[in-house]
């Protein structure tokens, strides 16, 4: 249970980890970014469980508070979406001084981030992420976006956050399905940063999947750390280190968006990081030994390692081509390099690809 910040080039991000951190929110937004007027964006989901907590906190504090709640899914991260926004900042004329506050998963944040980056250029904003997913990835690291009917996140903006507010005790109202998923993103960075940490995984599954208070606390806390180690070496992806972040998301992504966006973000990283450990064995990075731990890990987490419908894989490879991370018109991927390590590979034979995503559905 801990307070610190990450420190960028030219802002840092306080990080809170601790049961009733939602309802400190006010206090610590009005120390840190003292703004005029705040909006609190929200889906209809977590806006029924949270948002009246989360405004009184705000309220108390001193500050002139509005809310919008959108509909819940990823189809709501988009270009439309972000307009609602901005038409509500208008309405409350909230200036550069004012503040924005995502309270939800990783969609809420993304889009709440990428209105506060766009908004008269930039405006501050705190996230109160109530989603494991978003807990120990999504709120970490000024990543926001919106998705296009070219792919996922192709529109964005780095901007960081002023606070992020992480309440472990908001993971116990998620469905299991939503639980689950979110653990893919603890896993990855186990497997490409921290062999123990993946030896904490396969050792404490029954307490996390149980909701043990002071595991769900350990492991969100361990994974903020990870990431935040990493984002603030390399805040805007200019080097492989961030990119290091991405394992299972080439693929996952493609999925994601071959799939409609019907399964959740965390399966499709499940999925992408099964072919992409496939991957990894193909190219002699990774022994199958490793591959099939690291497998045998998200499965038993409830995650999925196949599944129960076909791939195209042409459609696959095309939206790689499009993802954000192609460089030179080669799709790059971040394969592990034995567990603990990763390496960006930009010549990994279409066959190869191609045998792995089939390799992971029917």
């Amino acid at each position: 249970m801990s307070t610190f910040d990450i420190p960028f080039a030219l802002s840092r991000t306080r990080v809170a980890v601790r049961p009733g951190a939602l309802q400190e929110l006010g206090p610590a937004l009005a120390e840190l970014a003292r703004p005029t007027k705040v909006l609190l964006v929200s889906d209809e989901t977590v806006a029924g469980l949270f948002a009246e907590a989360t405004l009184e906190s705000l309220r108390g504090a001193g500050l002139e508070v509005a809310a919008l709640v959108l509909p819940p899914g990823d189809a709501t991260k988009s270009l439309a979406s972000a307009d609602r926004i901005y038409d509500r900042l208008g309405e409350m004329r909230l200036a550069r001084d004012g503040a924005l506050v995502a309270l939800g998963g990783g969609m809420v944040s993304d889009l709440t981030g990428f209105a506060a980056a766009t908004w008269m250029r930039g405006v501050a904003f705190a996230i109160c992420p109530t989603t494991v997913e978003a807990d120990v990835d999504a709120a970490i690291g000024g990543k926001t976006a919106v998705n296009h009917l070219a792919g996922k996140n192709l529109v964005g903006a780095f901007h960081q956050p002023v606070l992020v507010q992480i309440d472990p005790e908001c993971l116990r109202t998620l469905p299991l399905r939503d639980r689950v998923a979110g653990l893919a993103e603890s896993i990855k960075h186990a497997v490409i940063t921290d062999e123990p940490f993946l030896s904490w995984h396969e050792a404490q599954r029954e307490r996390v999947l149980a909701q043990d208070s002071g595991v769900l606390t350990e492991l969100v806390e361990r994974n903020v750390r990870i990431k935040a180690d990493v984002v603030s070496r390399d805040e805007q992806e200019r080097t492989a280190l961030r990119a290091s972040l991405n394992f299972g998301h080439t693929v996952g992504h493609a999925i994601e968006s071959a799939q409609g966006y019907a399964l959740r973000h965390g399966e499709c990283v499940a999925l992408g990081m099964v072919a992409e450990c496939r991957i990894a064995v193909a190219m002699g990075l990774l022994s199958a030994a490793d591959a099939d731990r690291v497998v045998q890990c998200i499965g038993a987490y409830g995650l999925p390692v196949r599944l129960d419908t076909p791939l195209n894989e042409d459609e696959l490879l095309g939206y790689m081509l499009r993802d954000k991370k192609v460089a030179g018109g080669k799709v790059r991927f971040t394969l592990p390099n034995g567990l603990g390590a990763t390496v960006l590979r930009d010549d990994v034979p279409d066959a190869v690809v191609r045998t792995a995503c089939h390799g992971v559905a029917l």
